[in-house]
């Protein structure tokens, strides 16, 4: 017999954490079930403290490869299953035709473990490389417990490429100002330490006084050039004391709620937040998963240590029967205008289909308010980058004049 630590909620949302002895995961999970226990997480004692044990570095690259591939095998499956494919067929089809990709051996490991009467979330738990997550894995255990696995993975797949879909627009929208700052320090950080020292010489040999701008110019030559080895110690110090730092969780905490206030994107990143974790409760709900289980997996998909917390307090408002919305409303930093919306969907029993709209809304206001953003920072970057390159070009030909005009 093994030993294996398991998180669940039980019939009424309450979190439980505990151990049990079982001869493999999914025996385990079918005793937690049977005592009316809702598995959240479950891992072998010999396991590390976060539920798997550390993958060697060829797994580790082998996983990143198979969720590359995560939104195609997923697209396929529920296409296969919802055309009225038998799902160890559906699998056997994926594992043909992802055998050149990490995806085949995952699709060949399921099938193995479904044929061999594992149920299909059990099977996504214990597959190479862990390239499902939970939100995944809790979609799939609830649609084959309600009998909507098609449609359960469907709102999977929807909310997944949804969030990669924003989440690349994001990075599209930032890479152009993020090229040109890179752009304008490389070209001044050049200019200071190899071209600037080439005209030093000169100007020191003339013994003409040179004006402001040119000896501010040439003394931050020097400084960088001497000092070059004990800056960059300095900047790696900095970045290794913020990482130490932000691992605190009540530093994470201040810096995440601190950010959401931010002028110009605070109300954007807010927006981002709320629309994430929405759009994950909606997906949730829909698929079959009851109310306080997907506040808990919805929790895991903020990055927000602000929102995290507030959920785990609204969780355990809901539990002692405070009404959703108030619940959310009295712990997390969601809009009011979301909040009101949810009380609508609460009162109407459509709180999927509001919660959806909500997260929708706010995904639109969020575009919105980075589009803005962008619209300021791109020019700001440019106005620096001109002054920050025209400052030193200025102070070299003003020297260059100064010197012209003086009597040899």
């Amino acid at each position: 017999m093994a030993v294996f630590g398991y998180k669940a909620t039980d019939a009424s949302g309450k979190i439980v954490e505990g151990v049990i002895d079982a001869a493999d995961e999914r025996i385990a999970l079918e005793r937690l079930r049977e005592s009316d226990l809702f598995p959240i997480r479950i891992w072998s004692a010999a396991a590390s403290e976060k539920g798997t044990a550390e993958l060697p570095r060829p797994l580790r690259g082998k996983a990143r490869a198979a969720r590359k591939d995560l939104l195609p095998f997923l697209n396929g499956f529920k296409t296969l299953l919802a055309a009225g494919m038998p799902m160890d067929r559906a699998l056997e089809m994926l594992a043909e035709l992802f055998r050149d990709a990490s995806m085949g051996s995952v699709s060949s490991f399921l099938l193995r473990e479904v044929r061999g009467g594992s149920s299909l979330s059990d099977a996504m738990r214990k597959a190479p490389g862990a390239p499902f997550g939970r939100f995944l894995i809790q979609m799939a255990q609830a649609g084959q417990s309600t009998g909507r696995l098609e449609e359960a993975l469907d709102q999977a797949y929807r909310y997944m490429n949804r969030d990669r879909e924003f989440k690349a627009s994001v990075m599209s929208a930032l890479l152009y100002p993020a090229i040109l700052l890179c752009a304008s320090i490389l070209s001044a950080i050049i200019l200071v330490t190899f071209v600037v020292p080439r005209f030093s010489g000169m100007f020191a040999s003339s013994g003409v006084l040179l004006p402001l701008p040119t000896r501010i110019l040439l003394s931050l030559s020097g400084f960088l050039r001497e000092y070059a080895i004990f800056i960059v110690v300095a900047i790696a110090a900095i970045w290794v004391f913020a990482r130490a730092a932000f691992a605190r969780p009540e530093m994470r905490k201040a810096w995440d709620r601190g950010k959401m206030k931010w002028p110009l994107v605070g109300k954007t990143l807010n927006d981002i937040e709320t629309s994430r974790v929405l759009h994950s409760l909606s997906s949730l709900l829909t698929g079959g998963v009851p109310i306080l289980p997907a506040l808990v997996i919805a929790r895991e998909v903020s990055g927000n240590m602000a929102v995290r917390d507030g959920l785990e307090a609204a969780h355990q408002r809901i539990q002692g029967g405070t009404a959703i919305a108030k619940a959310l409303g009295e712990s997390t930093p969601f809009p009011l205008i979301a909040l009101q919306m949810i009380a609508v969907g609460e009162e109407t029993g459509r709180l999927e289909a509001m919660l959806a709209s909500v997260a929708n809304a706010c995904e639109d206001d969020a575009r919105r308010g980075l589009s803005r953003f962008l619209t300021v920072l791109e020019p700001v970057v440019i106005l620096f980058m001109g002054l920050l390159v025209g400052f030193i070009v200025f102070s070299i030909f003003l020297a260059v004049f100064r010197l012209s005009e003086a009597p040899f």
